[in-house]
């Protein structure tokens, strides 16, 4: 309830953002795409989707050999679903992710959890570096709000996580808690830190034996130039579509500012505010594409027409996917019942 919420606030903003600049100019604008323009482009986006898929599937058949690209393609789409409805940093879907490829492969959950850290680790290094580039160009031509530097900085907090993951097992959490705290809680009497100390020791196993399994995914260089590769490839798409997208608005900008808008947008739009980025991500490219002398119709005119097709469309065609699977499991469920 409380997501829904918050992606009807989003909706509400950029409602209010368009009024502003003049709805009629906005629809004016946006209704000259024409109707092949936009299939070729909702095409190039799940084209974008399929390979970020891929990578999943990729990773999991150094684990297993039960499962098909397309059914990874689908359950990709419903984690797709679940990150667009919350602000999650684009990890929300993940933890539905590793339930439906638990039923569709038989492995662990901590082997699955690996897949699903190292999948999103290869997933953003190459954002991390394209991202770094983008400011230091930006430093020199620009002046970009603080926010956006914030976000970066959010960025570089979350890649330690990944640091502490992959070398979890250097931490001794357990040696800490059995050694140093073990006979303090034994001999205290609160019952409360009696109950929570063993939760945390299951969950620092969990990840412990997640890690390990982590690092038997990816053994060798040629494995990991493949996914930083195709990685890379699905972060380049993103400013030709906001490209295309102005293009065939009827405006042809410098490709140094798309790509600073584009990169600019999806670095803010990671601040878990509201579902997706909404509102963060329009605003900021549409801020951004202004340095080209646009009007704040055509800026946010693209900004949306962008954000259809990355944004609503997937978020429509995996919220079917979903249903599919939600249903698809209760049947099961039904049966062994």
């Amino acid at each position: 309830m409380k997501k829904s919420y918050l992606l009807i606030v989003g909706v509400l903003i950029i409602t209010a953002i368009v009024m502003v600049v003049g709805w009629d100019n906005v629809y004016k604008i946006m209704s000259r795409m024409t109707l092949p323009q936009f299939i070729f482009l909702v095409i190039l986006q799940l084209g974008t989707l399929f390979l970020t898929a891929y990578i999943w599937y990729f990773l999991l058949k150094q684990k297993s050999s039960q499962i098909s690209l397309f059914n990874v393609f689908g359950i990709n789409l419903a984690g797709t679903f679940v990150e667009s409805v919350t602000p999650s940093v684009k990890i929300g879907g993940e933890a539905l992710k590793v339930y439906l490829m638990r039923q569709k492969t038989a492995l662990a959950y901590s082997e699955l959890t690996a897949v699903a850290v190292v999948s999103k680790y290869f997933s953003l290094l190459p954002f991390l570096l394209i991202s770094v580039i983008t400011l230091a160009i930006a430093l020199l031509a620009f002046n970009l709000p603080f926010f956006v530097f914030i976000a970066f900085i959010g960025l570089l907090l979350f890649f330690l996580l990944f640091f502490i993951f992959f070398n979890i097992q250097g931490f001794n959490l357990d040696t800490f808690f059995n050694n140093l705290l073990g006979e303090k809680i034994n001999n205290s009497n609160n019952q409360v830190l009696k109950k929570i100390i063993p939760i945390i020791n299951r969950i620092y196993t969990f990840l412990l034996d997640s890690s390990n399994a982590s690092k038997s995914i990816v053994t060798s260089m040629k494995q990991r130039k493949i996914l930083f590769l195709i990685a890379f490839v699905v972060w380049a798409l993103y400013p030709v579509k906001v490209y295309l997208v102005a293009f065939m608005l009827g405006y042809q900008l410098n490709i140094v500012v798309v790509v600073l808008a584009t990169y600019t947008a999806y670095l803010v739009s990671m601040i878990p505010l509201l579902p997706g980025g909404l509102a963060t991500f329009e605003g900021s490219m549409a801020l951004v594409l202004a340095y080209e002398g646009l009007t704040s119709a055509e800026a946010i005119s693209i900004a949306l027409m962008t954000r259809v097709i990355t944004f609503w469309i997937p978020l429509l065609l995996s919220a079917i996917i979903t249903i599919y699977y939600i249903k698809n499991t209760d049947n099961q469920e039904g049966e062994i019942i």
